[in-house]
């Protein structure tokens, strides 16, 4: 495991999912495609285990964790930012076409830090070695991805086919 050039993020509308670009452009690049479930199953579980991990929440008061594990992030997200920048599209299309689907994700603690780990339908691993920093980027990425994509809107719309108005003669 050792921590990624970068990781970019992308929603699809044609694949109706998340792009994860590994090292897009790169010779070790990887790419996996997220569904709806995994990605919101992300979301819902990421933050609570990385406020359980985290050695400050650990010893606040109840009263006031909610509002220090938001300032946390808030951090995490300003002293991520100068890393952030614009992946080529050749990268991301390349990505694309060798993305597999995702069916498994996970997080694991490591000695220094975490492990991102994606398991691809094909049977490819590959765990993303990163801070805690980093990862809530990433976290904070997926969640505006998903929001980019209407998924916390409900189950995704499905085009209604056209009426056929029925009609019916009398005969005389």
């Amino acid at each position: 495991m050792r921590p990624p050039n970068s990781i970019t993020l992308r929603y699809d509308a044609n694949e109706d999912r998340i792009l994860v670009a590994i090292n897009a452009g790169a010779a070790d690049a990887a790419g996996y495609w997220l569904t709806r479930r995994l990605a919101l199953n992300l979301i819902q579980t990421a933050n609570p285990y990385l406020d359980r991990m985290s050695p400050v929440l650990s010893k606040t008061p109840t009263a006031v964790r909610s509002e220090l594990a938001t300032m946390e992030r808030e951090v995490a997200l300003a002293s991520t930012q100068k890393n952030v920048g614009p992946t080529p599209d050749g990268a991301l299309e390349s990505a694309s076409l060798a993305a597999e689907l995702a069916i498994e994700l996970s997080i694991t603690r490591k000695q220094q830090g975490f492990g991102l780990k994606f398991r691809g339908r094909k049977g490819r691993d590959t765990v993303v070695g990163c801070s805690r920093v980093e990862l809530q980027r990433i976290i904070h990425t997926v969640e505006q991805e998903v929001a980019k994509a209407g998924w916390h809107e409900g189950p995704p719309a499905v085009a209604q086919q056209p009426r056929v108005k029925e009609t019916t003669r009398r005969v005389h």
